[in-house]
Parts: structure tokens; C-alpha cells; sequence
């Protein structure tokens, strides 16, 4: 993996610090020689107790429409982690602009040849349908 830059001075010449460890989840730190400052490298995950992969799948099981308990037994059963109903909340609330941007941004500019999946697709001739 490449070495960040340093967030607090921009330099590129940073060294591998100590490991930061929480709860589920080790992260590389590292050290800038040219500022002194101590930083963990920038995921958009800074500060969660749970691994990315985790709140990534509880984001997509509620967009997908399921419960906060639904959820939470899905993440206990395949994961083995159990947060809170509050805690899957606050990361649908925290991420729900991001992913709004992110979605607004991909109906704007859609790519070309993009496959598209159908469960069936219905075709009426005159008086007449078929199911494909």
C-alpha cells in the first residue's frame, strides 16, 4: 500500500508510526519528520469502532429495506458483530448525503454500454404478449 501524504503539512515523506488499535479495528499510523504531527491514514472511516465492511453492508441492507433489527441479526449471523440499532442509524444518517451525491453523480453521467439486468421483460405485439 502506498504511504499517504500528510494531512496537516502535505508532504509526501511521512514514516510508518505505531498501529492504532479500537475495539474491531487496527489502522496503520504515521509520522511526518517535516511537521511532527502523529496521523492515521484517511478511509472515510476515521473514528468507527466497526470495520468499513461492516457499515458498508449494514448502508446496503438498509437501502435494501431492511429493519435496524433485521440488520443487526443479519451482521451477527455473517459478520459476527452486533451494534447497536443506534449505531446503524447514526451511520445511515452520517453516510445518506454521501451517498446521495454519489448517486446523483452516477444518473448525470451514466456510462455508455452499461449492462443492464431484467428479471423479465414483457412484449406486445398488436394484441398479443409474450413473457421473455
Amino acid at each position: 500500500m502506498e504511504r499517504p501524504d500528510c494531512p496537516h503539512c502535505g508532504s509526501s515523506w511521512v514514516n510508518k508510526a505505531r498501529e492504532v488499535k479500537n475495539k474491531y479495528v487496527t489502522k496503520q499510523g504515521y509520522k511526518c519528520p517535516e511537521c511532527g504531527r502523529f496521523f492515521v491514514e484517511r478511509d472515510g472511516f476515521e473514528g468507527k469502532t466497526y470495520p468499513k465492511e461492516v457499515i458498508v453492508e449494514a448502508l446496503h441492507l438498509y437501502v435494501e429495506g431492511l429493519s435496524l433489527s433485521k440488520i443487526r441479526t443479519h451482521l451477527k449471523q455473517h459478520r459476527g458483530y452486533s451494534p447497536s440499532d443506534g449505531s446503524i442509524l447514526n451511520w445511515v444518517r452520517e453516510y445518506s448525503e454521501l451517498l446521495e451525491r454519489f448517486e446523483q453523480e452516477q444518473m448525470e453521467d451514466p456510462e455508455i454500454g452499461r449492462k443492464i439486468h431484467l428479471d423479465e421483460v414483457v412484449v406486445k405485439v398488436g394484441k398479443k404478449s409474450t413473457t421473455r
